[in-house]
């Protein structure tokens, strides 16, 4: 199965894009109704990389178990 590519004219990916680079901290829901929280550092068509606090390693999250994405600065 081939993975559409990112496509940065969709308002989500910009938005997300600003977060990235304003280095807004958000907080992730995901199917099972698990929050994670932390700071956004990329994005690609799969995957969410989130940097949390106090962590040294990125969390990988899929985007297709994503319910809710919110800033909360």
């Amino acid at each position: 199965m081939e993975t559409a590519p990112l496509d940065p004219s969709l308002p989500g990916v910009r938005m997300l894009q600003n977060w990235i680079r304003e280095g807004l901290a958000v907080s992730i829901a995901i199917l099972d109704q698990e929050r994670i929280e932390g700071r956004l550092i990329w994005q690609d068509p799969e995957f969410l990389a989130l940097e949390r606090l106090g962590s040294t390693r990125p969390v990988l999250i899929a985007r297709r178990h994503i319910t809710l994405i919110r800033s909360i600065d």
